[in-house]
């Protein structure tokens, strides 16, 4: 080789050496009260985050999609079926391979779940999986603490960074987002890096393994890892190692998907068609047209909207160590490339893997910071000394004032990062000060503008009394919040999969109907009870136990079409004790007004005069909407004198600024299987609406409100003022729209 070249490569190896051996620090007193203050921060982690996840489990918040899948994949391991799993979204997923089901091998590579279903031999319950979860997530802080100690140089800082980690957003939502094995990624990841960093050698192989064990993308990660220490650590052997580990570990998982695969490869590679059909097809893609796929994929305002939600929690501080945050890059890509938008979130599982990263290149930034400080306070010194006298030049008080600059920017810096994860927190963490939409990803029917503790009641309680009707060896399709209590056995479905062929069909109207919306799963519910297929075992409270081979119910007298032969028109003929879950206490209304929707001979297709008294009224919503992420939720609240001579309808609209109408939504599920004619005099009814959002409002403020007519009024006319009720209102609190035919309910302000 050339002398030259020989020379410059010995100056940048020497200018890339950034990560010598670290200097030890003592176990001094202040170490381990940093050491007691990130345990007792560990633990109150998991105390909160346990007894907040099981809480959900047994309020029936956890889902089919992915708890019930993980419960079932494990227990099913020990009762000799390898990771099997029927469970699936039909709607718009892509591993729904047959009623036989098939490997959990077929979609993601997780050899981890083999040592955690041996926890099942101890407690086989689904909230076992939500513990060790949570244990493992929380003891990220301690590496997260000591490679911070190392850094930084100080224990107190490095225990902000502990703190920092247990805070961060998208660890917190890959958390409570039921079960996955690639959130252990989010401490395991840690640890790798920790024991990388202090070269560690067998310590980093064995977390990297198990980092591996996690999710079939991890091996890049890793080679990521082993470049960066090959090239920061000078650690050539380790670092060739670890990556030749990964790219074998990523030949013996595509070998393994390849075996239990019925299409050959990763059922979820589809989530890439955009790019190619195969992992070289998608490489082949990115190498050929990488401009075409920054500017598709990065900095589409989306995708940009994305990172910003990734960094903001740490100030983007991680922006300013690229050469720590390029560690990220396959996990990013991973979620970037992806044709699901949920991976694009914030919220979920898929974030786990980024966020040590993020923590890493955060303590890289701050050394940076304090580094140029250090620098800049030094040459200012200097300068200030050539031009001062001997007898006024002291390097003891220079050694003073940089030692305080450095803890004051320390502490600046520190706060700066701790203000914006607590910020971050606010919006999109799982904490009790957190602002939380409920699932409101996943199609469920409740939200909270604020943080709720998830608590039971009768209706929940209810639930088990019809789980305890299913045998263990049925095969059931199911809702998704009830499958994860039922999942112990060798066929369950997610509703509508199977609902022609499982055993028994397990609902609840009141629930989340993910995957279908409301109208569709009200479609579907009464399809498979007018089919012939099903009879009802017990129904109550809004819950359906359907066994095959009963004789079906027929239709009800009260069916507002009669004989249609559109089956969503149609009211199946359901026991009276089903439609409890509409009837309320007079103490449980909120908001309570007095409002009456009276029917004119205009808007009446039925015979006869039909009068509704509102009692009380209740919205959820942001006061701030956004058109990209807001959602809503009305609930009413009604006072029955005489059930209504003909079904009546609900509808939402919305007058934006230029008082223009639009139709918002007629879905309020109960009035489908509850409808107003088969109310009792005497009664408080209330009538909750489906999750809604706004879409083409213009921006600035808009007025929600609330009309009545009948339901077989056409829906082509629906806007049709004139066959809207009259509206009455008695208390000064409501006030009515539209020449006292519609009642304001709330009033927004909208944002792009």
């Amino acid at each position: 080789m050339n002398p030259t070249w020989r020379k410059h490569i010995a100056v940048w190896r020497n200018r890339l050496y950034l990560y010598p051996a670290p200097d030890a620090m003592p176990h001094t007193p202040l170490f381990w009260l940093a050491t007691g203050l990130v345990t007792l921060a560990a633990l109150l982690f998991a105390g909160y985050f346990i007894f907040y996840l099981t809480g959900r489990h047994d309020a029936y918040i956890t889902s089919a999609e992915d708890l019930g899948i993980m419960d079932q994949a494990i227990w099913s391991t020990l009762h000799g079926h390898l990771f099997h799993q029927t469970i699936c979204n039909t709607v718009n997923d892509t591993n729904c391979y047959g009623f036989n089901g098939i490997s959990r091998f077929a979609i993601h590579f997780e050899p981890i779940l083999f040592p955690v279903s041996l926890f099942y031999i101890i407690w086989p319950n689904p909230k076992t999986l939500l513990v060790i979860q949570t244990l493992v997530v929380a003891s990220g802080a301690f590496p997260a603490f000591w490679l911070a100690r190392l850094r930084l140089r100080n224990e107190l800082a490095a225990a902000v960074i502990a703190l920092l980690y247990l805070l961060y957003p998208a660890q917190q939502q890959a958390t409570i987002y039921d079960f996955h094995a690639v959130t252990f990624t989010a401490a395991l990841l840690l640890f790798t890096l920790y024991f990388m960093y202090t070269r560690r050698t067998a310590w980093l192989f064995v977390f990297a393994i198990l980092s591996m064990a996690c999710k079939e993308e991890i091996p890049l990660t890793i080679i990521i890892f082993g470049l960066w220490s090959i090239l920061f650590q000078q650690r050539w052997r380790s670092g060739l190692a670890l990556v030749l580990l990964a790219i074998g570990w990523i030949g013996l998982e595509y070998y393994i998907i390849h075996i239990y695969s019925p299409v050959g490869h990763p059922l979820l590679i589809s989530r890439y068609a955009s790019l190619g059909s195969s992992p070289l097809g998608i490489a082949k893609t990115l190498i050929l047209h990488p401009v075409g796929v920054l500017r598709m994929y990065v900095f589409d305002s989306y995708h940009l909207l994305y990172l910003r939600i990734l960094l903001s929690p740490a100030g983007y501080l991680p922006l300013l160590a690229p050469w720590v945050f390029i560690l990220a890059v396959p996990g990013l890509a991973i979620n970037l490339l992806s044709a699901d938008p949920n991976m694009r979130s914030g919220f979920f599982q898929y974030n786990a893997e980024i966020v040590p990263v993020l923590i890493f290149s955060t303590i890289e930034a701050i050394v940076l910071i304090l580094w140029v400080a250090q620098w800049s306070t030094g040459r200012l010194q200097a300068w200030q000394s050539k031009k001062a006298s001997p007898a006024e030049h002291s390097p003891s008080r220079t050694r003073y004032l940089g030692k305080w600059v450095h803890i004051v920017l320390l502490v600046v810096v520190l706060g700066f990062v701790m203000y914006d994860v607590v910020r971050a927190d606010q919006v999109r963490g799982a904490m009790p000060f957190s602002a939380v939409n409920i699932d409101s990803f996943q199609g469920a029917t409740q939200i909270s503008p604020t943080f709720q503790w998830p608590q039971t009641n009768a209706h929940i309680e209810l639930a088990q009394h019809f789980v305890d009707m299913i045998p263990a060896s049925a095969s059931v399709s199911a809702q998704s919040h009830l499958v994860p209590h039922i999942s112990h056995r060798l066929n369950i479905y997610l509703f509508p999969y199977a609902d022609d062929r499982a055993d028994y069909i397990f609902l609840d109207v009141t629930g989340n109907t993910y995957p279908l919306v409301s109208y569709l799963y009200i479609h579907e519910v009464k399809k498979v009870l007018l089919s012939g297929g099903y009879g009802i075992v017990a129904a109550q409270d809004g819950y359906l136990l359907l066994k095959r081979g009963l004789p079906a119910p027929g239709i009800s007298p009260y069916s507002p079409y009669g004989g249609s032969s559109n089956v969503s028109n149609l009211l199946p003929d359901l026991p009276a004790t089903f439609c409890s879950f509409v009837h309320v206490a007079p103490q449980q209304v909120q908001h309570p007004l007095q409002a009456t929707f009276t029917s004119t001979s205009t808007s009446a297709s039925a015979a006869g005069s039909a009068s509704m008294n509102l009692v009380g009224l209740s919205a959820v919503y942001p006061r701030v909407f956004s058109l990209n992420a807001g959602s809503m939720q009305i609930t009413t609240y009604w006072k029955v004198s005489a059930p209504t001579p003909f079904p009546v309808q609900l509808l939402a609209l919305v007058i934006d600024k230029n008082g223009k109408n639009h139709f918002v939504t007629n879905d309020f599920p109960a009035a489908s299987w509850c409808p107003t004619n088969t109310w009792q005099p005497g009664a408080t009814i209330s009538v909750v609406s489906d999750l809604f959002i706004l879409r083409g409002i213009p921006k600035g403020l808009a007025h929600i409100s609330l009309a009545l007519l009948p339901v077989t009024h056409p829906f082509s006319t629906i806007m049709d003022e004139q066959s809207w009720f009259s509206l009455k209102t008695v208390n000064g609190s409501a006030r009515s729209t539209h020449e006292t035919r519609a009642l304001q309910v709330a009033t927004v302000s909208i944002v792009p």
